[in-house]
């Protein structure tokens, strides 16, 4: 027994690649017992890419066993019949033919808890389609939602599908292990990577009836800024800044005013333009002292893996060092989120079949069969059904984790200023993205009345969440003891931009900074060309997603024991745990990676996409069987299957038919997705879009469910609240009569639109 909080859960994972691995090493980092089941020969990622699959891995232990050898399955189903949750990659056919779909598994393991993590959701017309990152990205969009740096659909070197799923899927698991500990039963938790790059596109795809200006700057055509806030020094290094609004003039900062003054520019002349040429004449670290100053965000634009060696990373440790069997010493991302009692690594990733001989003896205690079989018939019809959350933040970060716990059920009450979150008017987009599901609230917390209110929505809340930045949010009283001493049973969940421990803890960040340190702004670039920005929120998106798993785990132990404790979860520990798929060796060298090519189609002649006599097609050929029929179909030689045109004289359905004859995985690249993705039938049915009325712009749009949850429900019926929408209802619960509701209203305490 450890004492951490999933300290006698036990999870079998039979997933590969990047979405189900990262999510079953999560939850083994926050206490569980992970059993990695391995195919005869090792699951493929240790050869395709060796330093992923020592991160992605670790702290599991690792069986070998061949599903189609019947001593192998029975071996399986004995770790199943003591584990609690069944992590896998396997499309609903193939699970089915080993008796791992949901009806068999229900009846077997009543109480198990069953995360799919497939490339499309079990049930959608698209499900049985080969899921590899690819081609989700092409199939669901991805690919021209902004300019690179050729005409036409890029491959994303950010492997966002994958990325998000890895998120949803450890929030649906810890979801379902909440409702588990009341109803007794297990169930589906499945997601997908098409879900998780909805979760990324969400941030600027969706449709109203009466768009405003900026709800239409996610389609396509209109992110076509290559290097929006990006500037190159004196030295040949790259800033990104990020400065919402121009809310400072960045003009009157010393160093640019005597720059302008050099080069004979005045300060009425200066512009985007301008500046380029200014940050030119000094090098960059003269420039990241005095935009720092100015209190703007900025970093330096960094390759994948440089951060891991960087002095705000190692001051609050995000990074860790492990003993690795294969590769020694290494550096490598931390747990990405922080709880009581603190996740941590546990063992270096397993060499294969270290751990050969569980299930046949007792190797594993009994884990989920000490929950009933069936489960309660008054359990909720939704993970957190009843569950209470207070959202006091603003922008992305904070208040998309508070949306996905809405999502599950909670009854989530997002607070503004009486003038709304700072991102409205901005990046409506943004706050679409982040906000639906709630009821809003819109008051000034710095007034007496306003710290009244405060404090008894903070009593009510079982999650008190905000992404406050930390002197702020303890003026406001909203830092953690201020919120304990209020409310002792409730969880507080902070998210910030560097978290709570180096020195620039309480600075500003975005995310577009810390995707350029990161690494992604490189590597998304292609070999040789300069950097690119990212102008889908993707390091938001991931950090809320996080803070919402370590919500869950948080509300998961409060269920268990009866105690509430706290949550943190940052852009840079976000961004340093995208990094993963290296590491830094003895030496301190970047672990190699794959790399995209300068023209952006790939990773090589097995993962990349090509040009046709009507678009792109993306072509997956991970083995050498398949990169063999490839060759064949593009004309016999490794050479031409790598060459641009060698598809050019047919249609992207031809070239995707013809691959799939002789089994290569192919999708024609969708372009213009955003036009016809609100009207698919099939993504309506299944609830991947949905539709609600939105007080300001009308019918409104969005991806939609990013769970499959079989028996449970989900929330997806209420657009984002408009600025004070439900101000009135909420006074009325928390006890205020319609007076005082009146006179809250008169004096400015409060906005209410009812």
């Amino acid at each position: 027994m450890t004492g951490a909080i999933l300290d006698g859960i036990r999870i079998v994972d039979l997933s590969s690649g990047l979405a189900g691995p990262v999510a079953a090493q999560m939850l083994a980092e926050a206490g569980a017992d992970v059993v990695k089941v391995e195919p005869p020969g090792g699951d493929p990622l240790r050869a395709q890419h060796p330093s992923a699959f020592a991160t992605w891995n670790r702290s599991k232990r690792s069986v070998v066993l061949d599903l189609t050898d019947p001593a192998d399955a029975a071996t399986l189903r004995s770790l199943l019949r003591d584990a609690d949750v069944l992590v896998h990659g396997l499309r609903p056919s193939t699970a089915a033919r080993h008796d791992l779909d949901d009806a068999t598994l229900a009846v077997d393991f009543p109480a198990l808890v069953v995360c799919g993590v497939t490339g499309w959701p079990p049930g959608h017309a698209d499900a049985e389609r080969p899921g590899y990152d690819l081609l989700v990205q092409a199939r669901e969009g991805l690919m021209d939602t902004q300019a690179g740096w050729r005409d036409g659909p890029f491959a994303w070197r950010f492997p966002a599908p994958s990325w998000g799923a890895a998120f949803l899927a450890a929030a649906g698991i810890v979801a379902r292990l909440i409702h588990r500990e009341s109803s007794g039963a297990g169930g589906p938790a499945h997601t997908s990577l098409a879900q998780g790059v909805h979760l990324i596109q969400n941030m600027a795809w969706n449709r109203a009836e009466n768009p405003s200006a900026s709800l239409v700057e996610g389609q396509p055509g209109t992110l076509a800024n290559r290097q929006a806030a990006m500037y190159e020094c004196a030295d040949g290094r790259w800033l990104q800044l990020m400065n919402p609004a121009d809310r400072v003039d960045l003009s009157v900062m010393p160093l640019m005013r005597s720059t302008l003054q050099a080069l004979g520019r005045a300060a009425e002349q200066f512009d985007a333009d301008v500046m380029r040429v200014a940050m030119r004449e000094h090098p960059a670290q003269a420039w990241l002292a005095a935009i720092r100053a100015a209190d703007v965000a900025v970093e330096l634009i960094a390759p994948l893996g440089a951060l891991l060696a960087d002095e705000e990373v190692l001051a609050g440790g995000f990074v860790v060092d492990v003993e690795d069997p294969e590769h020694g010493r290494t550096r490598q991302a931390a747990p990405p989120f922080r709880t009581e009692p603190p996740p941590a690594v546990r063992s270096a990733a397993p060499r294969i079949g270290e751990h050969d001989g569980l299930g046949e003896h007792d190797g594993l205690a009994a884990g989920g069969g000490r929950f009933a079989a069936g489960g309660g018939g008054g359990a909720p019809p939704r993970p957190l059904d009843g569950l209470r959350v207070v959202d006091f933040g603003a922008y992305l970060a904070g208040p998309l984790a508070s949306m996905l716990l809405a999502d599950l059920g909670a009854d989530v009450i997002k607070v503004e200023a009486v003038s709304g979150d700072p991102v409205r008017g901005w990046r409506d987009g943004f706050y679409v993205a982040c906000n639906r599901g709630k009821r809003g609230i819109a008051l000034d917390l710095r007034r007496p009345d306003g710290e009244q209110i405060r404090d008894r929505l903070v009593r009510w809340a079982d999650v008190v969440h905000h992404n406050i930045r930390g002197r702020a949010a303890t003026k406001l009283s909203l830092d953690e003891p201020a919120v304990r001493g209020l409310n002792p049973d409730a969880v507080f969940s902070h998210v910030s931009a560097y978290g709570t421990r180096g020195p620039r803890a309480d600075r500003p960040g975005y995310d577009s900074v810390f995707q350029a340190m990161a690494g992604w702004n490189v590597e998304n670039a292609g070999a040789g060309n300069p950097p690119l920005f990212h102008h889908l929120g993707s390091l938001d998106t991931l950090t809320a997603a996080s803070s919402a798993v370590a919500t869950l785990l948080a509300l998961f132990q409060r269920a268990r024991t009866g105690r509430a404790t706290s949550t943190s979860a940052s852009l840079l520990g976000t961004a340093v745990f995208t990094a993963s798929e290296t590491f830094l060796d003895d030496e301190g060298a970047i672990a190699p990676y794959p790399r995209l090519d300068g023209d952006q189609t790939g990773l090589g002649p097995g993962y990349r996409v090509h040009r046709t006599a009507d678009g792109w097609v993306a072509v997956v050929a991970p083995g050498a069987a398949q990169l063999a029929a490839l060759h064949a179909v593009a004309g016999g030689n490794q050479e031409s299957s790598n060459r641009d045109d060698v598809f050019a004289e047919r249609t992207s359905a031809e070239v995707a038919a013809a691959l799939a004859g002789v089994g290569v995985a192919a999708e024609p690249v969708r372009e213009f997705h955003w036009f016809a993705v609100w009207d698919d039938e099939e993504n309506r049915r299944s609830r991947l879009v949905v539709s609600y009325p939105q007080r300001e712009w009308g019918e409104m749009q969005q991806f939609g469910a990013y769970w499959d949850l079989g028996d449970l429900e989900l929330r997806l019926d209420r657009a984002c609240p408009a600025v004070g929408e439900h101000t009135s209802e909420v006074l009325g619960e928390l006890g205020f009569t319609p007076a005082e509701v009146g006179r809250l209203a008169r004096d400015g305490v409060v906005h209410a639109t009812e």
